[in-house]
């Protein structure tokens, strides 16, 4: 992988520079320029899978430099580097997106490793699944794959802060396509959504979590679900049917609700979730903490746990505000009584301040990747093993166990 880091200030180059060399290997090749000049220069000439973007740039700023790269059809991945305020980060992102440049996400200053590694595998990721030879997969190629069967549910556990017991999965759905490898949702659940596939891919779901019972050895497993999808006209009606051959579903699935986008459907929220209740379901927020809304569903919403997004959860050794963010919302968690979990885990270091906050429950890569049902108990054997060699879990009177 080519990766261009374009950064003015010789020492904050340096510094991100010699992080990334710890973490990329010996195929890959790291590039830097100084101004906007020199970078697109290199843009132009070496075509970069990832560019690390400074905005605060001599002769030509940084978002001047993106525009450009969007002109000359860049197809590679963007990380922005910037100290700039979040509502001018949010309008670059913006004007990105319009320009159908792929931007990944925003990198505080100074640099983590956990975020720089993060964003090299999505990078890598995104590098994996569209060669520059193919375009992405169009609403047809999705409704084909979906009637071919090809997609699959995948699963990441998710493990308890007080002594690492596993505890949970979250089910995450992946597309094997023939040619182009596995595919994130990323790829596909736009189109599916557009397809009015949601509710058929929620309940495709389920049904994998049936039927991988045995690998999950009766662990709970959280759906991700929309409001749009939780409150339509059959949804819960559909879900209580599935009951009637499954009596103990409840038991075995949760759902993980995100964030909706109008606030007036609060009561047919509160409707769904109710009923939910009533069937001895649970209801855990997603990405808790990232806006009003959230904070609204915690009010008028009865929650089993609440999840702190990778958005918070990995640059909150670099960010104040990140590290803000994180320790109120598991502060918020323990003070009305429900569970917190942190997925995005990428490091020991990240680990060990979660769980010095009181933080209950955790995922992400340190603790296991997202992994087809039959790869779990070979998982289960070497987390085991990590756990007897390092000291990841602190005396049980530090954290409250839930």
């Amino acid at each position: 992988m080519n990766i261009l880091l374009v950064e003015d200030h010789p020492f904050q180059r340096d510094v991100i520079a010699g992080q990334l060399m710890q973490l990329i290997s010996g195929d890959d090749a790291l590039m830097s320029a100084s101004d906007g000049n020199s970078a697109l220069e290199q843009i132009i000439q070496h075509k970069p899978d990832l560019i690390f973007c400074d905005l605060d740039l001599p002769d030509v700023d940084g978002i001047k430099l993106l525009s450009d790269a969007a002109e000359r059809g860049f197809s590679g991945c963007i990380v922005i580097t910037s100290a700039a305020s979040p509502k001018l980060l949010d309008t670059v992102k913006n004007m990105c997106e319009n320009f159908h440049l792929n931007v990944l996400g925003t990198l505080p200053k100074p640099a983590s490793i956990p975020l720089l590694k993060y964003y090299l595998n999505l990078a890598i990721e995104h590098d994996t699944n569209f060669p520059a030879d193919l375009v992405p997969l169009n609403e047809s190629e999705v409704l084909e794959a979906w009637k071919a069967g090809l997609f699959e549910t995948w699963f990441q556990p998710i493990v308890r802060f007080n002594d690492g017991e596993w505890m949970a999965c979250e089910a995450l759905q992946r597309l094997k396509h023939p040619t182009r490898g596995v595919l994130t949702p990323h790829n596909f659940l736009p189109q599916l959504v557009a397809l009015g596939l949601e509710s058929e891919l929620t309940f495709k779901v389920i049904d994998d979590v049936i039927k991988h019972q045995d690998y999950l050895e009766g662990h709970p497993v959280g759906v991700n679900i929309s409001v749009e999808n939780l409150i339509s006209f059959d949804f819960i009606d559909r879900l209580l049917e599935k009951t009637k051959s499954f009596p103990e579903l409840s038991q075995h699935i949760y759902f993980e609700l995100n964030e909706p986008e109008h606030l007036e459907q609060i009561g047919q929220l509160q409707e769904a979730a109710s009923r939910l209740l009533l069937h001895g379901f649970r209801l855990a927020i997603d990405d808790f903490g990232s806006g009003y809304a959230t904070l609204q569903q915690v009010e008028f919403l009865l929650l089993d746990s609440v999840k702190v997004g990778l958005g918070c959860v990995l640059p909150m050794l670099s960010s104040r505000t990140s590290l803000a963010l994180v320790e109120a919302s598991i502060l918020v968690a323990n003070r009305i009584d429900i569970a917190s979990v942190a997925e995005g885990i990428e490091c020991i270091e990240v680990w060990n301040a979660l769980r010095d906050m009181g933080c209950n429950y955790g995922q992400g890569f340190f603790v296991a990747k997202p992994m087809p049902a039959h790869d779990i108990s070979e998982w289960k054997v070497l987390w085991c093993s990590l756990l007897d060699s390092r000291s990841l879990c602190p005396p049980v009177a530090l954290n409250t166990v839930k």
